[in-house]
Parts: structure tokens; C-alpha cells; sequence
């Protein structure tokens, strides 16, 4: 009786000893975090800029939110742009707080614009209207998709439905010095915080959200949506 007494408990223990190695083995594998999945917020934007670059077109939107009044730039533009870099659209500028509708085509390093009440289209320095060249915003070294590679402590939320699309949302911060060098508007010393809409799947630039200090202290917004990459457009010198 006593022996069989005895075979029972070492049985118990042993089973107690194996339960308790599994146990630990168990905490162990567990105890670090598992590898992070997909690209990193980095490799998203750098992918998003590539497919950009590569487009032999796209079509972009771009719209403002709390300019302060008085001042003189870009609040709206509807256009298509290419690569090489090539605009034609519309742009809606102020001047002094008045605002003007242009019709503007940017081809082979000139620019061109039908100014209000003039029926034809005229060659003209940017500048003098208050915007950027159209078509350097198409240039892959110095145009929008550079501020992609620009974007300073870039992280990635979880992706959400936006309309009929689903978005995944990089944000991260850009030096005032790349806005004013893209849009020549910005205070260069500023920071600019920054959301990127990228495609999920796919990875598409869709949108960009700028925001900072592009006049004065108070901070401006501008929202560029990109779509239709690719689609057939003809860009030529009116």
C-alpha cells in the first residue's frame, strides 16, 4: 500500500515539475514584444512619393482654411499636373484681400496666365500673382512629394474610412524652410505640422495637410488632395 502510495506521489510531482518548466517556458517566449508588421511610417512616405513621381499625371485640388484677411496669396487651385513637370488649371489667389480667379498653364519652365477681364493667355512671372511656379510643385526633387522624405518624427495611425476610400494618416512636423521653398509663403524659421492620407491598401498619396504659420504668428491651413494618376491629360504652351 505504501508503495503504491509512494509511485502516486512521485507521478505528482513529476507532472507538478512539468507543468511548472512549461510554465516558465511559456513567460519566456512571451516576455519581449513580437516584431513589428509592415513598413515603418518612413517606408510608407517614401513609397507614397515614388508612386507620385512615376505618375505620368495626376489631378489636384488644393484649398485654405483660416487665412487671416488683408492678405495677399494662394487660397484655392483645381488642376492637372505631369511629369515631366507640367501644370494647367485654375488658381484662385488674393491680393490685399481681394480675390481673383486665373487661369494658369506652366509648361517647359514658363508660365502662362489668363488674367481677369483679359481674353487671352499672357506669359508671366509667378510671382507677380502671388503663387509658386505650378509646375515645381510636380518636380520630384523640389515639388510636393520631396516634403514626404522632408517630414521630421513621422507615425502612422490606424487606417479609417474616408468617404469611399479607406486612409491610413502619417503625421509628422516639416521646417518652415521647405514650405517656403515649395509655396513661397511661410515663416522659414516656423514649424509646420503635416498629415499625409495615404490609400490602404496601395499606399497612394492622397492627401496633404499643412499647417503653421505661413502669415504670421496665426497658424493657416492648406489641404492638397491628389487622384486620377495616370488618367490621359495634355499639357501644352497656349
Amino acid at each position: 500500500m505504501r508503495t503504491v502510495r509512494r509511485r502516486r506521489v512521485a507521478v505528482l510531482a513529476a507532472l507538478l515539475s512539468w507543468a511548472l518548466v512549461a510554465a516558465l517556458g511559456a513567460c519566456t517566449s512571451g516576455g519581449s514584444d513580437p516584431a513589428p508588421s509592415g513598413p515603418t511610417p518612413t517606408e510608407r512616405l517614401a513609397s507614397a512619393k515614388e508612386q507620385l513621381d512615376a505618375a505620368t499625371s495626376v489631378h489636384l485640388v488644393l484649398t485654405s482654411a483660416d487665412l487671416p484677411s488683408g492678405v495677399s496669396g494662394i487660397v484655392a487651385a483645381d488642376g492637372w499636373g505631369a511629369h515631366p513637370p507640367a501644370f494647367k488649371g485654375k488658381f484662385q489667389v488674393t491680393v490685399r484681400g481681394t480675390a481673383a480667379d486665373t487661369e494658369v498653364v506652366a509648361v517647359g519652365g514658363e508660365v502662362y496666365a489668363k488674367l481677369p477681364f483679359v481674353p487671352v493667355f499672357a506669359k508671366v512671372d509667378p510671382a507677380t500673382l502671388g503663387v509658386p511656379d505650378p509646375a515645381g510643385l510636380f518636380n520630384p526633387a523640389t515639388g510636393v512629394t520631396s516634403l514626404l522624405t522632408a517630414t521630421g518624427a513621422p507615425t502612422a495611425a490606424e487606417p479609417v474610412r474616408k468617404g469611399t476610400e479607406v486612409l491610413r494618416v502619417v503625421s509628422g512636423t516639416l521646417p518652415g524652410k521647405a514650405i517656403v521653398d515649395l509655396l513661397r509663403v511661410g515663416d522659414a524659421n516656423g514649424t509646420f505640422t503635416v498629415n499625409y492620407g495615404l490609400t490602404e491598401p496601395g499606399g497612394q498619396l492622397r492627401t496633404v495637410e499643412l499647417r503653421g504659420p505661413f502669415y504670421g504668428a496665426t497658424p493657416s491651413t492648406y489641404r492638397l488632395t491628389f487622384d486620377r494618376y495616370g488618367e490621359p491629360v495634355e499639357i501644352v504652351k497656349p
